[in-house]
């Protein structure tokens, strides 16, 4: 199908941002043409529900443009991103051959991942690399760092679907038992844990302990040698997690309100404080593609349109009315498109470490739902028992 070009297209541009970042208008070109076919797609299936979407997110950009004066291409950027979230679920991407290049998209920037890992551990102390991490920073690449410990964290520009895509082949692997999304898994997995980022190891965590709950049929029956042995590891397991979890918690706060967590709470702040002027505007927003003029301790956030917390960014601009709606609508399609047990796991999975991070309702979900929406229809017009 022409539309897993498309597809395939977008996810290159995201896993080859370092150093292909200048590639960015193609993928939102392509973007704009995914929203057009999803668009024809919709009149065909005349989803009413969907259509009060389409018309309060159109009036919603009307009013942020010549009522609130918000930047033209900022309006429209955002409007167009927040309608293919919606009509993407529409396009009968089936073609599991396109979701494999996708895979192997990732697998090299894993590798990626683990080879710089790797060689700054092996050819850089714990301060001789810092002239190579401001390279990566002024360059806009992302972020290489060590708590000291010797162990580098690789923190690039394209890592943001690797512990995704490392749960869906997991999924496959269950699925077909074809033995290349095993390898696929393993090595996604590894470079998860390079990328040092702590909500990707939760959600990753959150995903295999769930998947074993539902296998279990919620706890009905946990009995056989399996089972009480992977209770009896996890138990084991549970002191070292949440030692780990302490230890990355305090390096995180170490340096206060300039530290990971500090500059996330400064943010979230700052995005409600925005709204908090009036009952009308907390429930309506400031408008598509609003920027905030503010400088604060911590940071100055004058002009941006990216936060570590993305979600607060869309609550700024939608309000809470809007912003719940547009959820509601999400998960209307889900339930539609890809509403089986496993499928959702997946979803949340990757909703746990998006809405910390700057991956949440942009081209990064629209390549998740993308994936689920192609898993299920390929799973259901074929033998395979999706579940």
């Amino acid at each position: 199908m022409v539309y897993s070009f498309f597809f395939v297209v977008i996810s290159f541009v995201l896993t080859r941002n370092l150093p292909f970042y200048m590639l960015s208008p193609i993928s939102n070109l392509c973007v704009f043409v995914l929203f057009i076919i999803g668009v024809c797609f919709w009149f065909k299936t005349k989803d009413k529900f969907i259509g009060i979407v389409f018309l309060i997110l159109t009036l919603l950009a009307i009013y942020s443009l010549f009522f609130l004066h918000n930047e033209p291409l900022l309006v429209m950027r955002f409007y167009v991103i927040l309608l293919s979230l919606i009509f993407i679920h529409f396009i009968p991407f089936n073609s599991l051959k396109s979701l494999d290049f996708v895979l192997y998209l990732n697998v090299i920037q894993a590798l990626v991942i683990i080879s710089i890992s790797c060689y700054l551990t092996l050819t850089w102390g714990t301060l001789d690399y810092l002239p190579l991490r401001f390279w990566f920073l002024e360059n806009g690449y992302g972020d290489v760092y060590t708590y000291g410990n010797g162990f580098f964290r690789v923190q690039i520009k394209g890592n943001a679907l690797i512990p995704f895509f490392a749960l869906v082949s997991n999924y496959l692997f269950d699925m077909t038992k074809i033995r290349k999304y095993r390898y696929v898994e393993v090595i996604l997995l590894i470079a998860t844990i390079f990328a040092g980022n702590f909500m990707f190891l939760i959600a990753v965590v959150f995903y295999y302990l769930f998947k074993f709950f539902i296998r279990t049929n919620y706890f009905d029956k946990i009995y056989g040698v399996k089972n009480i042995a992977f209770m009896f590891s996890l138990l084991l397991m549970l002191p070292i997690l949440f030692a780990y979890s302490i230890d990355v918690l305090t390096m995180k706060t170490e340096s206060g309100k300039g530290s990971s967590i500090g500059v996330r709470f400064d943010q979230v702040d700052v995005l409600l404080d925005d709204v908090s002027e009036d009952v009308w505007v907390t429930f309506t927003g400031k408008g598509l593609g609003n920027v905030l003029n503010i400088k604060t301790d911590v940071r100055d956030y004058s002009g941006n349109t990216y936060f570590e917390v993305q979600a607060f960014y869309f609550i700024n601009q939608l309000g809470f009315v809007f912003f719940i709606f547009f959820v509601l609508a999400l998960f209307y399609l889900y339930k539609k498109y890809m509403g089986t047990r496993f499928l959702g796991l997946l979803y949340v999975s990757y909703i746990i470490y998006a809405v910390s991070n700057p991956y949440i309702f942009d081209t990064n979900h629209l390549i998740v739902i993308i994936s689920l929406c192609l898993i299920n229809r390929y799973f259901k017009s074929n033998i395979y028992k999706v579940d």
